[in-house]
This record gives structure tokens, sequence and C-alpha cells, in this order.
């Protein structure tokens, strides 16, 4: 009976310890999911940000036509120019500091008027997620693109 009795002790022995492993490999393994999507919800957030800027900021450099075509049989329409759209996007967007709080902003292409009465104004940015950026130091490219119409109204 003695033998079984200390085979029994030695397998309790041997297993001893083997539940902390297990344990810190399900820690990590949930700290690393956290990260992950804090990283991703970081970026998403961030893209989403650019986006609402790009759609104001489009919509700032519709409303700034200096043209009007009269010589059509229906109402007159405003008249927006790539370089007027991309002067006014970057005008709006010193004015509300966005170059200040936006890491890497910068008016990207296409921004412009392709058919003359809708103003479209792509943003690029760079979100640095937090934890992540050790592994990623220059950061997460995004880019966002907003339009809007020019429309004359009495």
């Amino acid at each position: 009976m003695r033998p079984a009795a200390a085979t029994a002790a030695q397998r309790e022995d041997t297993d001893s310890g083997q539940t902390t492993i297990v344990l810190i490999g399900f820690a990590l393994v949930t700290l690393l999911l956290v990260v992950t999507v804090l990283a991703i919800t970081s970026v998403y957030v961030g893209t989403r940000q650019l986006q609402s800027l790009a759609d104001r900021a489009a919509g700032a450099a519709a409303d700034t036509f200096t043209t009007v075509d009269r010589s059509g049989s229906g109402p007159p329409t405003p008249v927006l120019t790539n370089d007027a759209v991309a002067g006014s996007a970057a005008s709006y967007l010193g004015t509300v500091g966005a170059f200040h709080d936006v890491s890497g902003l910068a008016v990207g292409t296409p921004t412009g008027s392709s058919d003359g009465t809708t103003a479209q104004v792509t943003l690029t940015a760079v979100v640095h997620p937090p934890v992540v950026n050790v592994i990623v130091p220059a950061g997460v490219p995004i880019s966002a693109t907003g339009d809007a119409r020019a429309v004359m109204r009495r």
C-alpha cells in the first residue's frame, strides 16, 4: 500500500504550479486582446473625427463660390474652382485650429471641384494609438473625403 500512496503524492507534486502557468497565459492573452481592441478603437475614432472635419471643410468651401453662371435657362448656379476649394478648406482648417489639434493633418488629393458645383475635400492625418505606438512609432495613416454642393436659393 505504501507504494500506491507514494505514487499519488508524486503525481500531486508534478502537477503543482501548472494552474499558475495557465492563468498567466490567459492573463497575457486577455491583455493582448484589450490592447488590440484599444488600438482599433483609437484608429476608428480618429477616422470618424477626420471624416467630420472633411465634411465641415467641404461645406465651408462650397459656401465660398466667387462667380455665378447665369447662362442657362434655369436658375443661376454657383461656380467653384479647384484652387478656391483648396484655399477655402485650408483657411477653414486653420480657423478652427485643426492643424494644431490633429496630428499630421494635410489637405490631400483630390481636393477641388470636378463639376464646378460640388466641393470635394480630402484630408489625410496620422493616428497614434496608445500602447501600440511603441510597435508603430510613425502612427497609422488615415484619410477622409467630404463632399458638399454649392446651391443658390431664395
